[in-house]
């Protein structure tokens, strides 16, 4: 029996770190048709489903990648981070023909980060599952379905059905169907927003007196909202949790929305308390964007309790 299935996008990352790389009024540049040296580059795999998968094998659980890829030689970068960090990838589709998608990540001194990606054909759909085989999982943790909502509610229906738990950390494109969005939260165990996308799904900036009431009353049994080095809140209908981010030095900010959502979930799965779980997902994004890459900083259980 699994502890948790990590469904959506496996990509491969090429990070590329530079000090040649120019940064003025939030824009990145080069001077044309000039050579540029690499301070720090990596190449590993992406995505939310395989970055969540990882964290929560390292947390002491185990962890299966639900996505969709390619046939190619870029998907050996999927399939042997995946083995390191023994998470079960026998749920993963291959398509024969097709392309696994990749993202150049052009990282600042600072850690602010600027992505290039590559979509390709791999779309999930629900051809593409073995329904049977998903209910062996306590947990469904599902990001970004490339807008696929026919999709998401057939999961939402299917872990009802089953007694699973699922959580969600959707992309812009789910994100941008507000109308049918709004009637699934409350079948939601654990809803994840960064702030800036609260501020678009409320419509109301997060000054306002009014934004934090109606996030907290979105619906889903669990609400978080990160707001990047100011910390994150926590929801629980009346209830909310707030804490700051640790004091560390960003090298790089991938993979901190991924790392904190995975890390709260590992500590409810691990029984904790909402307020104590908050703390390990702010943990688990602390040591994330202290690292270039989305997975080289993810804790073990630990270093998580410790």
């Amino acid at each position: 029996m699994l502890d948790v299935i990590s469904i959506g996008a496996a990509t491969v990352d090429i990070f590329v770190k530079s000090r040649d790389f120019l940064v003025k009024d939030n824009y990145l540049s080069l001077p044309l048709s000039s050579k540029n040296e690499i301070s720090e580059g990596l190449i590993c795999s992406g995505g939310g489903a395989t970055n969540s998968s990882v964290a929560f094998s390292r947390l002491g659980l185990k962890s299966a990648c639900l996505s969709l890829i390619g046939e190619d030689l870029l998907s050996q970068y999927i399939y042997q981070d995946l083995r390191q960090n023994q998470v079960d990838s026998s749920l993963i589709i291959s398509q024969p023909n097709d392309t696994t998608d990749y993202s150049v990540i052009l990282v600042t001194s600072d850690g602010s980060r600027t992505i290039l990606t590559n979509r390709g054909p791999t779309h999930l759909e629900s051809r593409h599952f073995n329904w049977e085989l998903l209910k062996n999982t306590h947990w469904f943790y599902t990001s970004s379905l490339e807008g696929n909502l026919d999709l998401l509610e057939q999961l939402i229906g299917f872990a009802l059905e089953n007694n699973i738990k699922i959580a969600l950390n959707p992309g812009n494109r789910e994100l941008k169907q507000k109308a049918r969005l709004l009637p699934l939260l409350p079948h939601l165990d654990f809803f994840l927003l960064n702030q800036t996308e609260a501020e678009d799904f409320s419509g109301l900036s997060a000054s306002d007196p009014q934004f934090w009431p109606k996030i907290s009353s979105s619906g889903a049994k669990i609400c978080a909202v990160t707001n990047g080095r100011q910390g994150a809140h926590v929801f629980i209908q009346d209830q909310k949790y707030y804490s700051p981010i640790l004091n560390v030095i960003p090298i790089d900010e991938t993979g901190a929305g991924d790392s904190f959502g995975s890390g709260f979930v590992a500590g409810l799965i691990h029984g904790l308390k909402p307020e104590d779980a908050l703390f390990w997902g702010i943990k688990n994004s602390a040591s994330v964007v202290s690292r270039l890459g989305a997975k080289p900083g993810l804790l073990t259980l630990n270093q998580i309790r410790s």
